[in-house]
């Protein structure tokens, strides 16, 4: 047995070692190129960005700051732009978060609420700081679900959780429509 893995492996390190090979000059010979690095035309030479405590018109406590924190944590890791605070910056990303809203959406038997869809609203301007032009206004949605328990700690954590989760989805997609355009 420890004969015949010996010769397998013998036969096939050669095969092991050229696809390694040919993945190494796919992945660093051949014009391959990261995506992400570039950014929109309309950012112009801009490489900083100040993100402000989103205004939150909403009744869910920290909700705009808990955003706002998530989307500047984004950007931070992205690197594209740089987040500085301040009037240093070369744009402005302001927002509002407009609604947030809990649907029911599963019941028990009993028709009591099992599940609820979180739903949030927020309405963002990037600003050109520079000459106080508009660059981009758009609102977005985003959405996540959480069961309910018969403990009331464990449904508010499950709340709070969604919050995060919403926030986390919110600050993704916002990275991606204003350095990617989508």
């Amino acid at each position: 047995m420890r004969e015949s893995l010996r010769d397998f492996q013998r036969r096939f390190r050669p095969i092991l070692r050229a696809g390694m090979a040919v993945t190494l000059l796919l992945a660093f010979g051949c014009g391959y190129a990261l995506e992400g690095t570039q950014r929109p035309k309309y950012l112009g030479g801009a490489e900083t960005i100040a993100i402000p405590i989103f205004e939150d018109r909403t009744a869910e406590p920290g909700l705009g700051l808990l955003i706002s924190q998530r989307v500047r944590q984004r950007f931070i890791e992205d690197g594209r732009l740089r987040v500085v605070d301040g009037g240093g910056a070369d744009v402005v990303l302001e927002a509002v978060v407009r609604e947030y809203r809990l649907d029911p959406i599963g019941f028990r038997e009993s028709d009591q609420v099992q599940r609820y869809r979180a739903l949030v609203k927020i309405f963002i301007r990037l600003l050109d700081s520079r000459d106080g032009k508009v660059l981009m206004k758009q609102e977005i949605e985003n959405d996540s679900e959480f069961e309910v328990s018969t403990s009331i700690t464990t449904s508010a954590s499950s709340r709070d959780s969604t919050n995060v989760a919403v926030a986390n989805s919110f600050s993704e997609e916002l990275v991606s429509v204003i350095l990617e355009g989508f």
